[in-house]
């Protein structure tokens, strides 16, 4: 397998960037808004909810099965590139087509279609990732898988918050064609598409859903560890994130009035910009100390920075660190000096971010079989799409039953009760990656960087 270099490796991970700037800013930025414009504001909760339900059942179930069909899919165009170029200008269509949706029904009905263009093109792009980057480079390739959905993640809240802060959901809608559309572009023009398909794998309908979901405990034993592990982690990042507004809002800026919810908004603006930024700073590090010592000792070491990070907010409100570190902070974000510590601990929070998503795409290629990566890779979207509904349910419903029954470390208990939860899983996490074994012989050194070609 011919090497890369940086540069294509950058390329290859274009539609990384697509999907980080597609669904997040999708979901909490623009959906909630228009939602609210067709249905109103007193249910708006309801109709949002339903709108989420159907997209995490969907990624969950039909990622997987449109990964396993790539892997058993020959065409002249290679065995990923048609879905990928298929997927990608359905959703395309179906962007355009929602920023003129006039109803929450055709709103509901375009979203439907979009989570199954979008995942029928996301599954197969993941399988073709390892079927073109060789092992040598595989390091730097996941530094650039999770760094570049943080990327786009990043853009995509500045550039869509900005697009509905002017009222615009429609130029939000047809920019995240626009870049979806570029980065297929890229990925199917410049890449091949040589691997051949599965050999003797199950035909139709029900043998490749069969197949799909057919996970040996024996013979995948490492890969169900390892998603465990995804799991149990990305629970406590996605629900430290959700629910950290409430945290302000019921801690720092308690009371009524519009105001205060919108200095606890802009505080949690400003701890995800943290996050994002500490995450992406320390992605490509990661990745190449995980060429030398290994996957597992990275994700453990990631574990343990979001449990303390987690620990640390969740124990902010009594200011503890020196004024000196806390007054500038304080000063430059206009919050009060005892959230300014939150700030601090958001660094620990994101460098151990980036640590994980920058190891774990490469950790899980090491794991499964060569040449079913598209269904593999796909069956660990799972954990990714689970982990915001399995953090959202449990956290929320923890913080309504432990904020009635009174306070704890002196604040609402529900914060100490959730995000307490969140740092026993980033433990569980890096309990269970332990069990993880690690087949890759380490490198010697850093993965080679070559110049693009």
């Amino acid at each position: 397998m011919k090497r890369l270099g940086t540069g294509r490796l950058m390329l290859l991970s274009l539609y990384w960037v697509a999907l980080g700037y597609l669904w997040l800013p999708l979901g909490s930025q623009v959906i909630p808004v228009l939602v609210v414009h067709f249905v109103g504001e007193s249910h708006k909760g309801l109709y949002t909810g339903l709108l989420e339900s159907v997209g995490t059942v969907l990624a969950v179930f039909w990622q997987p099965i449109m990964g396993t069909l790539s892997d058993r899919t020959n065409t002249r165009f290679g065995r990923r590139k048609p879905f990928i170029v298929a997927g990608t200008a359905g959703s395309v269509v179906f962007l355009c087509l929602m920023a003129l949706s006039g109803s929450y029904l055709w709103l509901f009905a375009l979203y439907f279609l979009l989570q199954l263009s979008e995942n029928a093109a996301q599954a197969p792009y993941q399988g073709l990732l390892p079927d073109v980057v060789p092992e040598a480079e595989r390091s730097r390739a996941s530094a650039f898988v999770g760094g570049g959905n943080l990327l786009g993640l990043a853009i995509g809240f500045g550039v869509v918050g900005t697009l509905m802060g002017m009222s615009r959901p429609d130029l939000a809608l047809y920019s995240m064609a626009a870049v979806l559309l570029a980065a297929m572009l890229v990925v199917v023009l410049m890449f091949p598409d040589t691997v051949k398909a599965v050999p003797g794998a199950n035909r139709g309908v029900l043998g490749v859903v069969r197949d799909t979901f057919n996970i040996s405990p024996r013979e995948h034993r490492d890969f169900l560890w390892l998603m465990a592990s995804r799991l149990a982690i990305l629970v406590s990042i996605a629900g430290l994130q959700r629910y950290v507004v409430f945290y302000f809002k019921d801690v720092f800026y308690p009371g009524t009035g519009q105001r205060l919810e919108e200095l606890a908004s802009l505080a949690a603006r400003d701890l995800q910009v943290v996050i994002v930024l500490f995450a992406l700073l320390a992605s490509v590090p990661a990745a190449e100390l995980s060429h030398r010592v290994g996957r597992k000792p990275l994700i453990v070491a990631a574990a343990i920075l979001g449990a303390l990070g987690t620990a640390g907010v969740v124990a902010a409100h009594v200011q503890f660190m020196p004024a000196f570190m806390t007054d500038p902070v304080s000063s430059l974000f206009s919050v009060p000096p005892a959230l300014a510590q939150v700030l601090y601990f958001g660094i620990l929070v994101g460098i151990g971010a980036g640590m994980f998503l920058s190891v774990d795409w490469a950790f899980m290629v090491d794991v499964i079989p060569a040449n079913e990566g598209g269904r593999f890779l796909g069956f660990s979207n799972i954990a990714t799409a689970g982990s915001g509904a399995l953090a959202g349910f449990v956290g929320g419903f923890m913080i309504d039953v432990f904020n009635a029954q009174g306070r704890i470390l002196d604040q609402p208990g529900g914060y100490p009760a959730t995000f307490g939860l969140y740092i026993v899983c980033f433990i569980l996490g890096a309990l269970a990656v332990l069990r993880v074994r690690e087949t890759r012989r380490r490198g010697g050194g850093p993965a080679p960087m070559l110049a693009g070609h």
